[in-house]
């Protein structure tokens, strides 16, 4: 083949890109969309995503449904929507610990977080607390781990929602930095773990903000440390585990969170066209207020920086999980 006809071709093929994609951008959407979730109903990713529904509906103008995929923790649906055609009517609603953890704790994973899906923005995250029973004779993290490596001190134990779970690495984590010593003890869900810390079962649990909080806040649990960079509105006496004192601890920012993805190859308009109403709905008082009185705050980025978010955190999760040794059950 001649350069020139070549060239030709090359133009021609651009040509009809950029021409689809313009299409793409002032057509779209025509149709209700889908929005996958991979958990039951109730649950933070369904509520995450039942709250943006309604609104990311009114500003794209089709109506938003709201679709529960269970099983596997989440799997089943992130491969359903890895393997949908890239065309913005199927999206899904996942979290951290849907999507980076499973991946980190299993290199057999049927997906890759990071080359399977098409990265639209982060939505919200709500920090880690952990929380003792009022019987455990210490008032702040620097007191736990103190008290744990003193000779003859009680042993201390630990709950979470299970094994591999977003607290459960979050413990092991923090086990690491500091030297605290804890065993962990893996529930069926975060309401069991809290439900039996409640009740003097257990002395600790790592749970995520809202199934903490109502506790916290009557006083049948008290707060030694939120995993967040700065102090939960909701709990202003509860220091963060960063304000401890130890350096180890600095950079000690941890979120369960929740974000917005598409099959892979989803052409750039239609991103831009997701994106741009997803912040601007994220942005709306009455959402933020909504999400705040779940203990979730509204949090967004851009395509690139959620890809790197996902990237940087599988490969930290990678890191705790070979440390501790912890083994997908």
């Amino acid at each position: 083949m001649k350069p020139r006809t070549a060239g030709r071709i090359a133009a021609f093929i651009l040509a009809c890109a950029t021409a689809t994609g313009a299409v793409a951008q002032d057509t779209y959407p025509n149709k209700p969309i889908r929005l996958i979730v991979g958990l039951a109903p109730g649950g933070l990713a369904d509520q995450i995503a039942r709250l943006l529904a309604p609104g990311l509906g009114k500003e794209l103008g089709q109506q938003i449904l709201v679709e529960n995929r269970t099983g596997a923790t989440g799997t089943i649906a992130a491969r359903m929507v890895a393997d949908s055609p890239p065309d913005g009517y199927i999206l899904m609603l996942g979290l951290d610990g849907t999507l980076i953890i499973p991946t980190a704790l299993n290199p057999k994973t049927p997906f890759d977080p990071l080359k399977d899906f098409t990265h639209i923005t982060k939505v919200a995250q709500t920090p880690l607390i952990l929380v003792a029973h009022p019987s455990v004779p210490v008032n702040s993290l620097v007191e736990l781990i103190n008290s744990s490596r003193a000779a003859g001190g009680p042993q201390y134990y630990y709950g979470t929602a299970g094994n591999g779970s977003s607290t459960h690495l979050a413990g092991e984590y923090l086990k690491q930095l500091t030297g605290l010593k804890m065993t962990h003890v893996a529930y069926k869900g975060a309401g069991e773990a809290t439900r039996d810390n409640v009740g003097g079962q257990i002395p600790l649990t790592f749970s995520a903000m809202p199934s903490a909080l109502p506790f916290v806040k009557s006083g049948k649990l008290k707060g030694l440390a939120v995993s967040g960079d700065k102090r939960f509105a909701g709990l202003p006496d509860v220091p963060t585990a960063a304000e401890s004192g130890l350096p180890s601890l600095k950079a000690y920012n941890l979120q369960a969170w929740g974000g917005l993805w598409g099959p892979p190859g989803m052409p750039e308009p239609i991103v831009k066209r997701i994106h741009g109403a997803a912040t601007k709905v994220l942005a709306d008082r009455d959402l933020i207020e909504k999400y705040a009185n779940i203990a979730l705050t509204v949090s967004t980025n851009t395509p690139a920086q959620l890809a790197k978010q996902v990237a940087t955190e599988l490969e930290q999760w990678r890191r705790v999980i070979r440390e501790a040794g912890i083994k997908q059950e």
